[in-house]
């Protein structure tokens, strides 16, 4: 059996920070994470991401999910910065680097962003993609996600200016990439 067949989803739990960790201690998971934090500890990023995760969903503004097999936590998928104007939020994710190009994360995505647009009612979904970041850019024209355009040096990344692509998807296009 393939292990996307076997995706689980829950909420992050205290016993998940090594994890957390080890993904947040790893510079190819935070390359493109858009990771703002002062610490530069991974055990104290992995703490600071929990408390994160959990603010979101305390103020309805977000949900953070652990994505497991066979009850080990291979990633996250999130939405946060929920606007209530458009009934839009942002769509974050990460996935060690051990279960890359598998087609993990494009799996995980399809099971799990209907319940995140059902459970915060939301009409649409965004995401941001550094234009360095093919494999994100790839994984969400593969998830059903429209590519909306590029905004030009539109965040900081450390002491340089960094572009990005825009995605989104709306609620009526979830059936057609199911």
């Amino acid at each position: 059996m393939r292990i996307g067949h076997c995706l689980q989803f829950r909420d992050f739990r205290a016993a998940d920070l090594p994890v957390v960790a080890q993904a947040m201690g790893d510079a190819r998971v935070t390359q493109f994470y858009g990771l703002e934090t002062e610490q530069t500890d991974a055990q104290a990023i992995a703490r600071e991401q929990l408390a994160w995760y959990q603010e979101q969903a305390a103020q309805g503004t977000g949900w953070w999910q652990a994505t497991c097999a066979q009850e080990q936590v291979l990633g996250a998928l999130g939405i946060y910065d929920r606007d209530d104007d458009g009934d839009s939020a942002e769509l974050g994710y990460w996935l060690l680097p051990r279960h890359w190009g598998k087609g993990l994360m494009r799996q995980a995505l399809r099971q799990w962003l209907p319940r995140a647009f059902e459970k915060l009612k939301l009409h649409s979904v965004v995401a941001y993609v550094e234009p360095e970041n093919l494999a994100s850019a790839r994984l969400l024209a593969a998830a059903g996600f429209s590519h909306e355009g590029l905004l030009r040096e539109c965040t900081r990344r450390g002491e340089r200016y960094a572009s990005l692509h825009r995605f989104s998807l709306l609620v009526h296009e979830l059936s057609l990439h199911s």
